[in-house]
C-alpha cells in the first residue's frame, strides 16, 4: 500500500521559470515519497502530460519494461522522471520521458508528441539514454489542476530491469562524434 494518496484535484501554484537540477530532485526524494511537480514541455502530451500541467512522481517505483502488443501486451508504457541528454542538447537535463525498456546496457527514455506538426515544423518523437531514473509518473493533471488520470503505484515494480527489452546491432547516439 502507498504511503500517500493523489487528490482528485490541485491548486497549482506559480513556477519560477528554470531548469530543475538533480540535486533538487535529490532533496525532494529525501523528504517525500511522491511529489506533484510542474510540466514545462510538450514532449508527452501524446499520453496526456500537458504543457503547463502538474505530474505526480512516485520515487520509491521505477517504471516497468514496455508490454509490446506484439509479444502479447497491451502496448502500453510507463512515464519517469529522468536525467537524460535530448537529441542535439549540450548536456543532460532533468525531464518527463516514456520509458523505452533496456538496450545493451542502457536504459532508454523517449517522447511522445500529440502530434508529428506543430504548425509547418515537423516533431519526430525520439529515443535517448538516461542517465538516472528517479520515479515514475502516477498521475498527471492539466493546467487548472483537474486530474486527467493516475495509476495505482502499486502497479509498478521497485526496481528498473535489467534484462535488454530493446534488440539490434546499433548503439544509441552519446553527443560524441568520431
Amino acid at each position: 500500500m502507498s504511503s500517500y494518496i493523489i487528490p482528485d484535484s490541485i491548486t497549482p501554484r506559480p513556477i519560477k521559470p528554470g531548469v530543475v537540477t538533480v540535486e533538487t530532485i535529490e532533496a525532494i526524494m529525501a523528504d517525500r515519497p511522491c511529489a506533484i511537480l510542474p510540466v514545462a514541455g510538450d514532449c508527452l502530451e501524446g499520453v496526456d502530460v500537458v504543457d503547463g500541467g502538474w505530474v505526480a512522481v512516485d520515487f520509491t517505483r521505477r517504471p516497468a519494461p514496455p508490454r509490446y502488443r506484439s509479444k502479447g501486451g497491451d502496448g502500453s508504457s510507463d512515464l519517469c522522471l529522468c536525467y537524460a541528454t535530448f537529441p542535439g542538447a549540450p548536456g543532460p537535463a532533468v525531464m518527463y520521458k516514456e520509458y523505452h525498456g533496456v538496450w545493451g546496457p542502457w536504459q532508454m527514455v523517449g517522447t511522445r508528441y500529440k502530434s508529428m506538426w506543430e504548425g509547418d515544423k515537423l516533431r519526430l518523437n525520439c529515443g535517448m539514454v538516461a542517465k538516472r531514473i528517479f520515479g515514475v509518473i502516477v498521475a498527471s493533471y492539466d493546467q487548472d489542476g483537474r486530474l486527467l488520470w493516475q495509476r495505482n503505484p502499486e502497479e509498478f515494480p521497485k526496481k528498473l530491469g535489467t534484462a535488454p527489452t530493446i534488440h539490434g546491432d546499433v548503439a544509441p547516439y552519446q553527443g560524441v562524434r568520431a
